[in-house]
């Protein structure tokens, strides 16, 4: 993870905690309220006047639409299409507690008729890690994408989960403390096990999905395998891609670099304005 091993441990304090970051570009901010009630907050980076399309952006686990690689990425997206970037609850200036993916569902759908309302009708669902579990729930509940893009996304809740990073993130779940902990060091508000039901597996909701489908996925990500993409494309009712990104991505943001941003922006292009992938996929 050639990004992450970059950012030092003050730094990716400092970026978690929104104490560096925010766009560059011109943007708009947007307050937003899901079907349940939770205001969450965005920002609306237009594209070029003749973009076909606009994409909703989601960001992993804590992470806001701030964070200085999720920045880039969004503002390489707008390049070519319009974008909203979105702080999932629980998270940035949203309020609401996180539920790792599960209520996300209604944060996404919300941007969509947010970006429908502007009058943009060729919307592509983006999500990273957590995110890609949210985009992949609402697009599976049938809130009008033209394509879904999952970046280092799980196929399968694994419970108990595998040796590694997710084992920690399953004892902050887990304990009251550990979730205040993260709320006092972060900012980030999480839900506990017992005030939400886990969603649907993600390779189980993409079998209902009908529109393209890409999962990105590094083959040296820490935390889900390379396999989960291929079972996230092959579990895909429409037309699915797996685009793997070599040793040095590592997870999600990490890996959000000037030519990843650059090229993914080209197939989210082709995806809104032609429903379809293109060569470049």
């Amino acid at each position: 993870m050639v990004a992450a091993a970059q950012r030092g441990p003050v730094r990716r304090f400092a970026e978690a905690r929104g104490l560096v970051g925010g766009f560059i570009r011109d943007h708009l901010g947007v307050r937003l309220r899901a079907a349940d009630g939770t205001a969450l907050a965005a920002s609306y980076l237009s594209g070029p006047s003749d973009a076909c399309g606009a994409v909703v952006l989601a960001h992993g686990f804590a992470a806001s639409r701030t964070k200085p690689a999720y920045v880039r990425l969004a503002e390489a997206l707008s390049e070519r299409v319009h974008v909203l970037a979105l702080d999932l609850r629980g998270h940035g200036a949203s309020a609401g507690h996180s539920t790792l993916g599960d209520r996300e569902h209604l944060d996404v759908a919300a941007a969509a008729a947010w970006l429908r309302a502007w009058g943009q009708d060729r919307i592509v669902l983006v999500g990273a890690s957590m995110g890609g579990t949210a985009v992949l729930h609402a697009a599976s509940r049938a809130v009008g994408a033209t394509g879904v893009v999952t970046i280092s996304a799980p196929a399968w809740f694994r419970s108990p989960p595998p040796p590694g990073p997710m084992v920690a993130l399953d004892r902050l779940w887990r304990s009251p403390v550990r979730r205040a902990g993260l709320r006092a060091a972060l900012g980030v508000r999480l839900a506990g096990p017992d005030a939400w039901g886990p969603p649907p597996h993600p390779a189980e909701m993409a079998a209902s999905i009908r529109v393209p489908l890409l999962a990105v996925h590094g083959v040296d990500d820490p935390y889900f395998p390379v396999g989960d993409a291929e079972q996230l494309a092959a579990s895909s009712a429409g037309p699915s891609r797996v685009w793997a990104e070599p040793v040095g991505f590592g997870h999600a943001e990490d890996g959000f670099g000037p030519a990843f941003s650059a090229r993914l922006a080209e197939v989210v292009a082709e995806v809104a304005g032609r429903g379809r992938f293109g060569g470049s996929a």
